[in-house]
């Protein structure tokens, strides 16, 4: 971002303030919740609250007097973002489970949201299907649902399965609900960092009743490098997010596309 005169940088929004955050992060990898006071021209609790936002979201990780970049110029690792607390994370994947219903046959990719939602499942009297060890061993914690773990190659670092003979075997599935994951969203898709994980989910999203997308607002605007499209955004049927979407944003979906996001005193 160019440099700002003080009286221009006490007029941004918070979502202007985020991006110069992060901006900064990548240059400094550390920041102080007074360094940001005093770089906006903001009160105290208003830098914290950006830095609450950062750090729940899992944009940031959270440390004594601020935040800290996770991981230089990429995605994080399926493990360190795991390890993230995000109320808004657990928030969300208490919208998506929602939209469970007995007896039925869902999908379940690999996302550290619906990681969560997997352990809010017990006693619902259904089947999941997933391609992720964690979703699978989370699910394992009660004696339903059913659960069905595809078979393949595992993905250490992401910590999934994946094999031609499993998109071979999703082509003989319908599923009445895929519930799936994305590290960015373009105007043109869902986008994901691992071809093998895109593929699995395209067939999936191809073979499911109704796609129900797990994103939260930055995934709209971050500019890591995620060059797979797992799923186009007219697909979608439901999107879970953490804040109401913008009007530009809400036209990459389809008309009637069903928006769920965290309320504003939920995120408190």
């Amino acid at each position: 971002m160019l440099e700002l005169t003080c009286e221009v940088m006490k007029m941004l929004s918070q979502e202007q303030r985020l991006e110069e955050i992060k901006e900064m992060l990548a240059k400094k990898h550390k920041l102080t919740t007074h360094e940001l006071a005093d770089h906006f021209g903001i009160a105290f609790d208003t830098a914290r609250r950006d830095v609450l936002r950062l750090t729940s979201t899992g944009q940031a990780a959270r440390i004594h007097g601020g935040l800290m970049e996770i991981k230089f110029n990429n995605v994080p690792g399926f493990v360190t973002r795991s390890h993230i607390q995000s109320p808004i994370k657990a928030k969300m994947a208490r919208l998506a489970r929602e939209e469970f219903n007995p007896s039925g046959l869902y999908f379940v990719g690999a996302s550290t949201t619906l990681m969560q939602m997997c352990e809010q499942l017990g006693q619902i009297n259904t089947t999941i299907m997933t391609n992720s060890i964690d979703n699978a061993v989370r699910l394992m914690l009660n004696k339903l649902p059913e659960v069905e773990l595809l078979g393949g190659k595992i993905d250490k670092g992401n910590r999934y399965t994946y094999s031609m003979e499993t998109l071979f075997q999703l082509d003989n599935i319908t599923f009445d609900a895929a519930f799936i994951g994305t590290s960015k969203i373009q105007p043109d898709g869902v986008m994901v960092v691992d071809s093998y994980d895109a593929a699995i989910a395209k067939k999936v999203v191809e073979r499911s009743r109704k796609v129900i997308l797990i994103a939260q607002k930055y995934k709209f605007v971050t500019n890591n490098s995620s060059p797979y499209k797992s799923a186009n955004l007219k697909d979608i049927d439901v999107l879970i997010t953490d804040v109401p979407l913008e009007e530009k944003y809400r036209k990459y979906f389809k008309p009637d596309i069903k928006i769920k996001y965290v309320k504003e005193d939920e995120t408190k």
